[in-house]
């Protein structure tokens, strides 16, 4: 059984194509490294995924990106907001539901520019139905300087 959960993706730009695919150019796989702090990006993107099971259908959720304990931004989404995103999955009866499997709330954040002051962890939870739910996080370091090569 899916457990609710959050899938998170952070990388420099997010671009929508005509057939209504998502493309995520310059994907970080664990870490963002940069020659030196201060540093500014151009953006950074996030794209969060809230996973929950298509039978249990969300009455609250409240998602914050944090830049380790400063919050970045945060989105309170009401219940007519989430009402609307969750309609496809309410009118479904529940054996579709269960063929379903799963239902997924997406939302797309751009960062523009981003400040980077010193390291740090971006990373994102949701409060779903009351349950903090923690996304995998970003580390964000200075690059290791290269060793000193014989002349």
């Amino acid at each position: 059984m899916i457990t609710p959960h959050v899938e998170t993706l952070f990388c420099d730009d997010i671009r929508h194509e005509i057939n209504g695919k998502l493309s995520y150019i310059g994907v970080y796989a664990d870490a963002l490294l940069v020659p030196a702090f201060p540093a500014t990006l151009p953006k950074l993107c996030v794209s969060i995924k809230i996973v929950s099971p298509a039978h249990a259908l969300l009455r609250s959720l409240t998602l914050r990106v944090l830049k380790d304990d400063a919050t970045l931004q945060e989105i309170v989404v009401d219940e007519d907001q989430l009402a609307s995103a969750t309609d496809a999955f309410a009118e479904l009866n529940d054996e579709e539901r269960q063929r379903q499997h799963v239902q997924t709330l997406q939302y797309l954040l751009e960062f523009s520019p981003f400040h980077l002051e010193t390291a740090c962890t971006v990373q994102v939870r949701a409060l779903v139905d009351g349950v903090e739910l923690q996304g995998a996080g970003l580390r964000v370091d200075q690059m290791p300087s290269s060793p000193d090569l014989p002349s």
